[in-house]
């Protein structure tokens, strides 16, 4: 083969290589190719890039019914490079690092870990496995609007789901139940039986509520609180928000007034016991008196 012509073939061979190579990049990103775009983008005709896709990745690369083509489901052996924020956001942890960037996570990633500048305790969570096949039971009937009837703390329900929400390790199911919207610990549901005869029809009020929700607490109205926080403990609670629609204002002492809105007295006073003497309840009066009971309640238990 003359030397001109061996040149030819190998640069011809190297654009092949160079190309399938890409299409692939871009296949294993989550991404759908269309022939046309291809052809444009490497500049050859658009039955070059048909034989690249359907000879040449056979097996590897298949035609949706939208005329694009997608890795074949035997092909896609990891989660998508471009579905990692939509997992991050998925799981709760979207601003978890200070750069979300894509690069930044895939190096964290490709990192050893013995190696890695970075470690993420694990937060403690309940532990599910064994009701893998109910939770999947109230995802199908959450996604086809199907209602449940299941035994709860000993007492017989039926109810719509609505969503299913984790908040601090532990899972609940969002649903309406006789007409008001509910949070029951997934963990408690047993016996559950979908209807799956009939369907319900989602009511927009309570989809809004929960979407506008940051806590599990579901209550008709909330109660707004006002709390004095000492300057000793105030970074606690600038650092990031420990109460629901939680805003604070810093005094010229370093405390801060801090102003929540609470679904249940019990929803606060774990929290404020936890920070004494620090956190003082200032309104509504009454929860600060219960407060106190509570406390002078259990120190009677203790001292005798």
């Amino acid at each position: 083969m003359p030397a001109t012509t061996a040149s030819q073939a190998g640069s011809k061979g190297e654009k092949l290589a160079q190309r399938l190579s890409h299409i692939l990049a871009l296949l294993h990103q989550g991404d759908a190719v269309d022939k046309h775009q291809l052809a444009g983008m490497f500049e050859v005709d658009v039955r070059t890039i048909e034989r690249d896709l359907g000879e040449r990745l056979r097996g590897i690369a298949e035609r949706g019914p939208e005329g694009q083509w997608r890795l074949t489901r035997m092909a896609r052996s990891s989660i998508p490079a471009k579905h990692l924020h939509g997992y991050a956001r998925l799981a709760g942890t979207e601003h978890l690092f200070p750069d979300p960037s894509l690069r930044y996570l895939l190096a964290q990633l490709e990192t050893p870990e013995p190696r890695r500048a970075t470690h993420v305790q694990p937060m403690p969570h309940e532990d599910l496995r064994a009701q893998g096949p109910l939770f999947a039971q109230l995802q199908a009937a959450i996604e086809q609007r199907h209602a449940c009837r299941f035994t709860y703390k000993a007492k017989p329900r039926r109810a719509q789901p609505y969503r299913l929400i984790h908040k601090n390790g532990v899972w609940y199911l969002a649903a309406d139940e006789a007409g008001r919207l509910k949070n029951f610990s997934v963990a408690l549901i047993e016996a559950l039986r979908v209807d799956e005869t009939s369907r319900f029809t989602p009511k927009p009020a309570h989809q809004d509520y929960i979407d506008a929700k940051d806590d599990p607490w579901f209550t008709e109205g909330t109660t707004e609180v006002r709390l004095r926080v000492a300057p000793e403990i105030a970074h606690y609670f600038t650092r990031r928000p420990l109460l629901p629609q939680q805003q604070q204002r810093a005094d010229a002492d370093g405390s801060l007034l801090v102003t929540a809105q609470i679904g249940h007295i019990n929803q606060l006073l774990p929290l404020v016991r936890y920070w004494l003497p620090h956190v003082r309840i200032i309104t509504p009066v009454a929860w600060q008196e219960e407060l106190l009971a509570g406390l002078r309640q259990a120190l009677a238990q203790w001292v005798r």
